[in-house]
């Protein structure tokens, strides 16, 4: 009795235990999936698109003067990313329990593209306002040369606001920059920047 058992134990475990051919489509279905992660992981011909706005930038706001400052946009990791530093004009500065410090505003956002759900992405911090890390969703329209960016902001308890950016390439020397945020159910534009590329 105690033998049947025991042979019934190793006949059930056995039987339990994938086999060869088994093993092999799992090996290759699992190669299969990491080649597809791979080839998604790389730049694309998107990619290229916001390659055309690496470099260093002067920017201003055309009605507000006093509005300006510098821009560098580099890419990381073969192009896959591309890190924006901003450096802006002099304000007062948020340091924590209440007090303010002057200095210039400072923004440093993350731009790429993200093949498998195929939209532009930007994560965007700053020095002044908002404790939040923005994630702004884009897309590309190539026959007006402009990205459209959306994304939310809840920079106070509750008061939730819905932005958008537009980004217009109007040549290798030049972009414009729409932001826009709604008020009462309709879109208003808070701010306009103008781009040059600045002389190496």
């Amino acid at each position: 009795m105690v033998i049947f058992v025991l042979l019934l134990s190793i006949t059930t475990t056995f039987a339990q235990l994938p086999s060869n051919a088994n093993k092999q489509g799992n090996t290759k279905n699992e190669n299969d999936i990491m080649t597809r992660m791979l080839d998604y992981s790389g730049p694309s011909e998107n990619h290229a698109i916001l390659d055309q706005l690496a470099g260093k930038w002067n920017f201003m706001d055309p009605k507000r003067s006093f509005i300006k400052g510098t821009l560098s946009r580099k890419p990381i990791y073969d192009g896959r990313f591309y890190i924006v530093e901003i450096t802006g004009g002099k304000l007062p500065l948020p340091v924590g329990n209440g007090k303010m410090k002057d200095g210039n505003y400072q923004n440093l956002q993350i731009e790429g593209y993200d093949n498998p759900k195929a939209k532009f992405v930007t994560t965007s911090v700053n020095n002044h306002i908002g404790s939040d890390i923005e994630m702004q969703i884009g897309s590309f329209n190539k026959e007006k040369n402009t990205f459209t960016y959306e994304w939310e902001t809840e920079l106070v308890p509750g008061l939730k606001k819905t932005n958008t950016r537009i980004l217009r390439i109007v040549d290798k020397q030049h972009y414009i920059e729409e932001y826009f945020e709604m008020q009462d159910g309709r879109q208003v534009k808070i701010r306009e920047l103008d781009y040059a590329r600045s002389p190496e």
